[in-house]
């Protein structure tokens, strides 16, 4: 019986951490650091977070702190171009994958990336047989 409600108490104390903010991104949030934020958020390939979201996150972590969504947005660029590489692009086309996601202007931008993302995707072809190599 008592196993059972510590693992209750374990499940229930996951879900609530799932719902906070971590430490770090508190931090910043309570500096106004929008920028490094926005870098963070971008350097790991993630999308960026709707302003409303951002608002929601301050209203959490305190009364009266104002977002400045420009400068996390310019943040988040910044972020998305030091995680979207050739290398990165390389390893979408070894994983077979046909979107890149927010690299996704790196297509347009000029053929290098199209050419790693190529040669990662024959990788994956010949690797996975998709070829019937």
């Amino acid at each position: 019986m008592m196993i059972k409600q510590v693992v209750i108490g374990l499940f229930i104390g996951g879900l609530l951490q799932g719902c906070s903010i971590s430490n770090a991104r508190q931090s910043l949030i309570v500096n106004g650091d929008w920028y490094q934020l926005g870098v963070n958020k971008g350097r790991w390939g993630e999308k960026a977070a709707a302003e409303e979201s951002l608002l929601e996150d301050a209203k959490l972590v305190g009364e009266g702190i104002s977002v400045d969504y420009q400068t996390y947005l310019q943040g988040y660029q910044k972020g998305v171009e030091s995680y979207c590489t050739l290398e990165q692009v390389k390893q979408f086309g070894m994983e077979g994958k046909m979107e890149w996601g927010v690299c996704e202007f790196r297509r347009d931008e000029d053929g290098l990336y199209k050419i790693f993302w190529q040669q990662g995707f024959e990788r994956y072809v010949s690797f996975d047989g998709v070829g019937g190599h």
